[in-house]
């Protein structure tokens, strides 16, 4: 999950890179879907494929999964309590 202001800038996307080299694996982006009480938004989608460009220039696997749930305050697929 990418957050705004958090860790999704082009230097969190080179550290991912960097740390994904040591095994196989793909990267799976989540949206976030805002709770609150958390302080935490999602990035945004500028930032989401600006990120996405990095790895995938460093030959990182990477997919991105669209929000759902955001209703029922899922955050990335799991229930919120209220």
């Amino acid at each position: 999950i990418l957050f705004d202001k958090f860790n999704d800038t082009e230097e969190d996307a080179i550290e991912l890179s960097t740390f994904t080299r040591q095994f196989p694996c793909k990267v799976n982006i989540l949206d976030y879907n805002p709770v609150e009480g958390t302080g935490l938004k999602k990035t945004t989608e500028e930032k989401r494929e600006a990120f996405e460009k990095v790895l995938l220039s460093k030959n990182v696997r990477v997919s991105f999964r669209k929000s759902r749930g955001k209703d029922i305050d899922a955050a990335c697929g799991q229930l919120a309590n209220k």
